[in-house]
C-alpha cells in the first residue's frame, strides 16, 4: 500500500451539515404579548360579571324582608276583633278601641313592591294628618301613578298625596296602588284613638221624628264675625282669601269659627236624615302647617303644578277657620252620592262649593268637590240663584292671581 492509499484510508469521514427537524421559533414582540394579556383579562372579567348577574337573579327570587323597620304587610285576609290600647309609640293615646276589621289580601309576590317610610300609623281624632311617604317606586311606576285609598274612610281618610287624617276611633288600612298596575301596592295600618267624631255620633244617634228645619229664611245662617287682621280683605261681610288676597302669618284663630262649626253640625245632621254620611276630614290649618304642606308639594311636583291645587302659606282659606274639607280629599270623591248631596244642599246651611268644576281660571284652583266655605245663607243663596257653580270671584268681580 503506497502512502497515498494509506492516507486516503485513514482520512476522517466528511462532515455534512445536519438537518434541523424543528422550525425556528419566532420572537414575540412586547406589544403583541400585552394585547394577548389584555384579551385574556377581558374574558375573565366577562365570566366574573356573568356569574354575578346569575347570582343576583337567583337571590332576587327569594322573599326579601323590608329594611325600613315597619310592620309587615298583612299577607292574607283575616277578620279579627281588635282590642287595642294606645301604642307605646304614642303615649298620649290612652283610649281603648274595639273594632272589627278585615286586613286586605296581598299577593306575596307583589308585597313590598312599593316601599314606604312607615307601615303603621297611630293617630288621635283632631290630630294633624300624618304623611305616608313612598321611599321607592317599582320599575315603571311614577309619582303621578299613585292611587291612595282607605278601606274605612269613616275611621281614617287619605288624600291623593298620602296624607292620612283621623276621623273616628278604630283600625283601618290605607293602601297605595299603581294606576298602571294595581297589583303593585303597599298598605299602612292606621290605628285611631280619641273621642268619637262628628259623623260617628250622627250614625249612632237614634232616629227621631224631628224633621229638618226649613231653610226658606235666607238670612238664617248668619255671616261669621269679622276677624282682626290688618291684611284681611272683605267684600261686604265676606272675608276673601285667595291668590290675590292673603292673611298675616301670625293670624291664628286656633280652630274653626264657632258659627261655621255650628252650621256644619246642622249640615251633617241634615245629610244623615237623607241617608248621606258627611264628615269633617280637614278644617283649620295654621300658617306654619300650610307652609309645610305647600313646600312638600313644591318639592314633589314643582311650584307651577303645586299652585293648581295647594295654596301658598297665608293664601289658604283653611287659615280663616271658615273652610272645611269633607270626606275623601281626592278625586275619587267626584260623583259620589256624598259629593252630589254637598253640591246640591250645602248652600242651605250657609256654605258654598268654593272651587267648582271648570272655574280654575277664575278661582285659581282645580275642581275640589270636597272643599266647602262658610259665608252665611245670605251669600250662599245669592250665589245659588246665579248658578250652582258661581264663585265669590265672579260675584264680587275680583281676581285670584299670584
Amino acid at each position: 500500500m503506497d502512502n497515498n492509499e494509506f492516507n486516503e484510508y485513514n482520512q476522517e469521514p466528511r462532515q455534512y451539515p445536519r438537518q434541523n427537524s424543528q422550525r425556528p421559533r419566532k420572537r414575540v414582540s412586547k406589544e403583541t404579548f400585552r394585547k394577548r394579556q389584555f384579551a385574556a383579562l377581558c374574558v375573565i372579567a366577562f365570566l366574573v360579571l356573568l356569574f354575578v348577574i346569575l347570582m343576583a337573579k337567583a337571590c332576587s327570587k327569594k322573599p326579601s324582608s323590608d329594611s325600613s323597620g315597619g310592620d309587615a304587610v298583612p299577607a292574607e285576609s283575616q277578620t279579627t276583633d281588635v282590642n287595642e290600647e294606645a301604642s307605646t309609640e304614642d303615649p298620649a293615646a290612652t283610649t281603648t278601641v274595639t273594632t272589627t276589621t278585615t286586613a286586605p289580601v296581598i299577593d306575596p309576590s307583589k308585597a313590598g313592591a312599593i316601599k314606604l317610610d312607615k307601615y303603621t300609623v297611630y293617630l288621635e281624632v283632631g290630630q294633624a294628618p300624618a304623611l305616608a311617604l313612598i321611599t321607592e317606586h317599582p320599575d315603571g311606576m311614577e309619582e303621578a301613578d299613585e292611587v291612595w285609598s282607605s278601606d274605612h274612610p269613616e275611621i281614617a281618610t287619605v288624600d291623593e298625596w298620602g296624607h292620612i287624617s283621623a276621623v273616628s276611633p278604630g283600625t283601618c288600612y290605607v293602601t297605595v296602588k299603581s294606576a298602571k298596575d294595581p297589583s303593585l301596592e303597599a298598605t299602612v295600618k292606621v290605628v285611631v284613638a280619641g273621642e268619637p267624631s262628628l259623623e260617628q255620633t250622627a250614625n249612632n244617634t237614634t232616629t227621631t221624628t224631628t224633621t229638618k228645619e226649613p231653610q226658606s229664611a235666607r238670612a238664617e245662617a248668619p255671616a261669621p264675625s269679622k276677624i282682626n287682621d290688618p291684611k284681611a280683605h272683605y267684600e261686604g261681610d265676606v272675608l276673601i282669601v285667595n291668590k290675590s288676597y292673603s292673611l298675616s302669618s301670625d293670624y291664628n284663630p286656633g280652630g274653626l269659627d264657632p258659627t261655621c262649626s255650628e252650621w256644619f253640625n246642622k249640615l251633617v245632621q241634615g245629610a244623615a236624615e237623607d241617608g248621606i254620611n258627611i264628615y269633617l276630614s280637614s278644617g283649620f290649618r295654621s300658617y306654619d302647617y300650610q307652609s309645610q304642606i305647600y313646600n312638600n308639594y313644591v318639592g314633589i311636583y314643582g311650584q307651577d303644578t303645586a299652585d293648581t291645587f295647594s295654596a301658598r302659606p297665608g293664601h289658604s282659606e283653611h287659615q280663616t277657620g271658615l273652610a272645611i274639607d269633607v270626606n275623601i280629599i281626592d278625586d275619587s270623591f267626584r260623583g259620589t252620592p256624598e259629593a252630589e248631596w254637598i253640591a246640591a244642599h250645602c248652600y242651605e246651611y250657609g256654605f258654598i262649593l268654593r272651587y267648582p268644576e271648570g272655574k280654575q281660571s277664575i278661582t285659581g284652583y282645580k275642581y275640589e268637590p270636597w272643599h266647602i266655605r262658610y259665608v252665611g245663607t245670605e251669600i250662599s243663596y245669592a250665589l245659588h240663584d246665579i248658578g250652582p257653580d258661581a264663585t265669590l270671584e265672579e260675584y264680587y268681580g275680583i281676581d285670584s292671581k299670584y
